[in-house]
């Protein structure tokens, strides 16, 4: 299916089903489309981050290798449930996650079960050693994804320093059980596999044990890298799990293998915020380079088409090349506002569709445990 014709479809169905956000995603997405900056409706994704404090020394992660520049801290929950009584009418979905552990703040489950009560569809991301598998199924979030780094201990450990993967493993079968047990449950549960040189030969063994767990998604996740040293320790032998440009490594410097040219749609529909409520363009800037404004202290809307929004939006445009947290990034597509479970065990990759995994991949799927 062409482009074009993408776009017409996913038109159609928002005409038809009209969810949550629908007006917003379109009026937002066509001002995209013509190259116009502002003024834009509230984004129909929001993602903010519970705290950015972690347990995890992860060395490619600002928080995990001590190179975060942003005060360590955690969201205030009474600020939160005011914003969120603001926003719940135009916002559809919600990332309760940036930085850090989020199932470190204390009242996590509180948070995000208050969203799903507004009638937000919430997900969130985690390395699953503070998970309570009860207080997901209390939370009633739609969608939690577990990142592991290897299948052992040993193997997972190289990346996610002082991360218990059998702790992890605990939470991830406790969960899968308690939602057979409340089949009533709307939650999706994926397991991703940050594949990386050191793991890469686990792939397969992951895939059985994702499947014959009970897990709904099983993800294998091109690893990143902020410069050439992480990349020489860290990016996989195969490179069929490279999302970046094999020519541009060979020459000493990194650059993805898709480069966005002066264009951004998520930016016309999404926004970041940090703990204390700073607004930054998405999930690229972990440092807080390019805050536009504090959603505590003004309006979403406000912040969202504040001066300093629009002139980004309007760099976006125009000399994309020359901003600093887009030169490593291969862009985000859509927010997806009309969600639904999947059906049956599904595979994906972070940078490739599902119809374009190789087929030997999609066999593993289907194979028994090998552990």
């Amino acid at each position: 299916m062409s482009t074009l014709n993408r776009k017409i479809s996913l038109v159609k169905n928002m005409l038809v089903s009209r969810p949550k956000g629908w007006q917003s995603l379109l009026y937002n997405s066509s001002m995209a489309q013509l190259k116009i900056a502002s003024p834009l409706m509230s984004p129909v994704h929001v993602s903010i981050e519970p705290t950015n404090a972690c347990n995890a020394r992860c060395s490619v992660c600002e928080t995990g290798k001590g190179d975060m520049r942003r005060k360590t801290g955690f969201l205030d929950k009474a600020l939160y449930t005011e914003f969120l009584n603001k926003i719940s009418d135009t916002t559809s979905t919600l990332l309760f996650y940036f930085m850090g552990e989020p199932f470190m703040h204390k009242d996590s489950y509180d948070m995000i079960r208050f969203a799903r009560d507004k009638g937000i569809y919430v997900e969130s991301c985690t390395n699953g050693d503070f998970v309570d598998p009860e207080g997901i199924i209390y939370s009633d979030i739609n969608k939690l994804s577990f990142q592991i780094g290897g299948m052992d201990q040993e193997t997972h450990e190289i990346y996610r320093i002082r991360s218990k993967l059998d702790k992890t493993i605990e939470n991830i079968e406790k969960l899968v059980q308690l939602r057979k047990k409340y089949n009533n449950s709307s939650l999706e549960i994926e397991v991703g596999f940050i594949v990386m040189r050191h793991n890469e030969h686990q792939v397969k063994e992951f895939y059985s044990w994702a499947k014959n767990i009970g897990v709904d998604i099983a993800n294998v996740i091109d690893p990143c890298a902020r410069n050439m040293m992480e990349a020489y320790a860290y990016l996989p032998n195969d490179r069929k799990y490279w999302f970046y440009d094999e020519e541009a490594f060979n020459k000493g410097f990194l650059k993805p293998k898709k480069i966005n040219n002066n264009e951004c749609i998520w930016i016309w529909n999404s926004l970041q915020l940090t703990w204390n409520g700073d607004a930054v363009p998405c999930c690229r800037d972990t440092n807080g380079k390019h805050v536009f404004g504090n959603v505590f202290e003004t309006s979403l809307n406000n912040v969202f088409n504040s001066e300093k929004a629009v002139k980004f939006r309007k760099q976006i445009l125009t000399d994309q090349g020359n901003i600093d947290i887009c030169k490593l990034c291969s862009g985000y597509g859509l927010p997806q506002i009309n969600r639904t479970k999947s059906a049956e065990f599904t595979i994906k990759r972070d940078t490739l569709n599902l119809d374009k995994i190789p087929d030997h991949e999609k066999t593993i799927s289907e194979a028994p445990n090998q552990k």
